[in-house]
């Protein structure tokens, strides 16, 4: 079931990049990614609440390290987002798509790192091939 997730996912990423390009004609890029997260935090709220898992004992049942966590993806995903909407509103959209997902080479490397999992020979390549389709799309 992870799979049909993780590709309605990157479809619904894909048409939001699409979306973004269309709506920067014109409008600076803080702006854009200011009203792209407010619509965000309401519409996974209004998911949340109507899915009943939004709710003060489920907050509260939260601890000091797991609320860390928490704001320091909100933090790393807020600066991803200000860096890839500045990239879209100067740069070609396939160019910025392709280099933005090394973050997949990134979080791969991150997790060997800090939280010592392992990476296959098959993984490793798939990384590397990565890497090269980046380099072969980005750089004229």
């Amino acid at each position: 079931m992870y799979i049909i997730y993780a590709l309605l996912g990157a479809l619904a990423a894909s048409a939001g990049t699409i979306f973004a390009k269309l709506g920067l004609k014109g409008v600076d890029a803080n702006l854009l990614t200011a009203i792209r997260g407010i619509a965000m935090a309401v519409i996974v709220s209004i998911a949340a609440l109507s899915f009943g898992k939004l709710n003060m004992t489920a907050l509260s049942s939260l601890s000091t390290k797991q609320w860390i966590f928490v704001i320091l993806s909100g933090l790393g995903g807020a600066l991803s987002w200000i860096f890839f909407y500045q990239a879209l509103s100067v740069g070609p959209i396939v160019a910025v798509t392709v280099i933005d997902k090394l973050s997949v080479v990134f979080t791969a490397i991150l997790a060997v790192v800090v939280l010592t999992e392992g990476i296959t020979l098959q993984t490793g390549i798939g990384l590397a091939l990565v890497v090269a389709g980046t380099l072969l799309v980005a750089i004229k």
